[in-house]
């Protein structure tokens, strides 16, 4: 990892998927996408005055279906699991061991504090016993503003979150020794947040925006996998505006704030 004189937040990223190709190519991989979407934070930070204008990201990326993790946990603010078109649920080495390190990660202040997206957010959940699967509901799909609870409001300093959605798995029931943040009328855990503070986790896709949120709805609706009355819903709404910076900015404070 990089050292600097500067107060940096480090994030070690545990990369779970790669993008479907078109996303891809035009706008990076998971390393890419999260980089540009903590950068974004880290600049909102600064534009409301609340961390040092000199404070730095510092960002490595750990592919763990390689089962490639960080050696050093006490080197990294932060341990973030990215989504994935994997399921959690599934009896898959890679997996097993994502969920096996997330139960070890020590709940103290020494430790990184660990953060979910979507599929990352579904294996914090199995990791503390609750139950994931399919959502009878179906897909959730773009554009997606989710009610928050008080803690929510709390927590993410805000009545709503306006995020992008691609998910048909969830959280079921909320794990013991967790709060809810966050609902919608189709997933009831949309975001959840450990008792101690130590683990957060965001059913939505923060790291996408509109254009890419179009790509998976064009590529997914021409093989099959999404109705055309389901993209045709999700498209009229896509572009609509995204909380994308306020919640980048909210992981980055819980990520340098001990518990």
């Amino acid at each position: 990892m990089v050292s600097t004189d500067k107060p940096s937040i480090r994030v070690a990223l545990l990369v779970c998927d790669i993008p479907i190709a078109p996303v891809a190519t035009a706008h990076g991989k998971y390393p890419d996408m999260f980089k540009d979407l903590l950068l974004l934070g880290l600049e909102h930070l600064k534009q409301e005055s609340a961390i040092a204008q000199d404070t730095e990201l510092i960002m490595g990326d750990f592919d763990v279906r390689e089962f490639n993790y960080p050696e050093n946990l006490g080197e990294w603010d932060a341990v973030l699991i990215t989504g994935s078109a994997s399921n959690a649920y599934d009896d898959i080495p890679w997996i097993n061991q994502l969920v096996e390190y997330v139960k070890e990660i020590p709940r103290d202040q020494k430790a990184p504090k660990v953060v979910g997206i979507c599929f990352g957010h579904q294996i914090i959940g199995r990791a503390y016993n609750a139950k994931v699967g399919k959502n009878v509901n179906g897909w959730e799909l773009g554009w997606t503003n989710t009610e928050l609870t008080e803690a929510g409001q709390e927590f993410w300093q805000d009545t709503h979150m306006r995020i992008q959605e691609l998910h048909q798995d969830i959280v079921y029931d909320l794990p013991e020794g967790f709060t809810l943040l966050a609902s919608t009328e189709h997933t009831a855990n949309q975001s959840m947040i450990s008792n101690d503070h130590q683990i957060v986790s965001v059913q939505g896709h923060p790291e996408f925006t509109g254009e890419i949120m179009k790509k998976y709805i064009e590529i997914r609706t021409a093989n099959g996998t999404f109705s055309k009355e389901l993209s045709e819903a999700s498209s009229k709404l896509v572009d609509e505006p995204l909380d994308r910076a306020k919640i980048a900015g909210r992981i980055l404070q819980f990520a340098a704030t001990k518990a």
